[in-house]
């Protein structure tokens, strides 16, 4: 008498195609996602250049204002046969032995659109500054640095002006500045590199409506000492030329755009990575998906064998088990080879035994899929 096959429970018929139309293709919902997050971020992108347009085009100026400066100096050497004049220009090397008198000249010049209450201030300083001129791990350490007045600070106020202007002139006596270098580098036997920095500090406050401008400006005229000859360097800022804007209504719309872009770009920032992250993971479950097939296929390939085309099951009685060990009891009773094809590439396969009307089937999925 034949030994009775013990039929696992059956469940209820699954058509294989309409497995698959239940799920959306992954390619297809990459595309879309890809398609929504160019989406949003171009939009945040166009949102953020129309919030920028309008405050641009609408914003009105309160006040325009300027700024500029210029520095010139004049070298009186004491009188000798060598120079047919006892003053020199700009840009020369000078003896140092031969130098008198340094005239320094600053000139500074600040405008405005209206006219405003301006405050000012300014006053000069003059800086022995003095390095080693041996070089301490790549740097050339500070050994002096000492200030002395020119000018004391001079503040004022002008009224119903649209124009500051000041110009002042020193007289710089380069021998005593040059002998107290020379005398510091000699009581202590130094090697320095020594320079003597005459600065212009200028201030200007002007108050316009609700604007505020606040100036500030250093100008240095750079005179070697202990040294010879010497070459005269000047530092003197960039002029600007500024305009103040009022806030109008503009803005809050603006504000409201930039919000709506903020969220957006959020948005498909938080879309991008999400999207990033299912790819990892599918391709982290496909990995397992591909070497669970394999080990099993490998392990009874006596059994088992892989078919290109899906085995049509329609009219059968489908029989489903919930392991492949349950599948191979049925093939070592029935003596029928399993066939094994896949229903989604590297994500869902089937192996199958049929036996006339009756087949015997086990799905292994990607983890997570239905």
């Amino acid at each position: 008498m034949e030994k009775e096959i013990q039929k696992p429970k059956k469940k209820k018929k699954i058509d294989i195609d309409s497995t698959m139309k239940t799920q959306l293709d992954i390619k297809g919902r990459m595309l879309i996602n890809g398609i929504i997050i160019v989406v949003l971020f171009v939009g945040s992108i166009f949102m953020y250049l129309i919030a920028s347009n309008i405050r641009v085009e609408n914003r009105s100026s309160i006040i325009s204002y300027g700024e500029k400066s210029s520095i010139s100096y004049d070298v009186n050497i004491k009188p000798d046969s060598f120079y047919p004049t006892t003053v020199l220009g700009m840009n020369q090397q000078y003896p140092a032995n031969a130098i008198d008198k340094i005239k320094v000249n600053y000139k500074y010049t600040f405008n405005t659109s209206e006219k405003g209450n301006y405050r000012y201030r300014y006053f000069a300083t003059a800086t022995v500054i003095a390095n080693n001129r041996d070089a301490v791990n790549g740097e050339n350490p500070l050994l002096l640095n000492r200030s002395f007045q020119l000018e004391n600070p001079t503040t004022g106020v002008q009224n119903e002006n649209d124009k500051y202007e000041v110009e002042k002139e020193y007289l710089i006596d380069y021998a005593t500045y040059n002998n107290f270098v020379n005398k510091y580098k000699n009581n202590y036997g130094l090697t320095i590199n020594a320079t003597l920095k005459i600065t212009f500090y200028v201030e200007v406050i002007d108050e316009y409506k609700d604007a505020v401008i606040n100036r500030t400006r250093n100008m240095d005229v750079n005179i070697p000492l202990a040294s010879n000859p010497i070459f005269i360097t000047i530092t003197n800022p960039q002029d600007i030329s500024e305009t103040i804007y009022d806030e109008d209504s503009s803005t809050i719309s603006s504000t409201i755009l930039i919000v709506f872009a903020t969220i957006m770009l959020i948005a498909g920032v938080l879309l991008l990575f999400q999207e990033v992250h299912k790819v990892v993971k599918s391709e982290k479950a496909q990995s397992k998906f591909i070497s669970y097939i394999n080990k099993i296929i490998s392990a009874n390939s006596e059994v088992i064998i892989k078919v290109k085309n899906k085995i049509n099951l329609q009219g059968h009685n489908i029989i489903e088990v919930e392991s492949i060990e349950q599948l191979l009891d049925a093939q070592n009773e029935l003596h029928i080879p399993i066939a094994y094809f896949e229903v989604k590439r590297n994500r869902e396969g089937h192996f199958v035994i049929v036996n006339g009307k009756e087949a015997w089937r086990y799905i292994y999925k990607v983890e997570g899929d239905k």
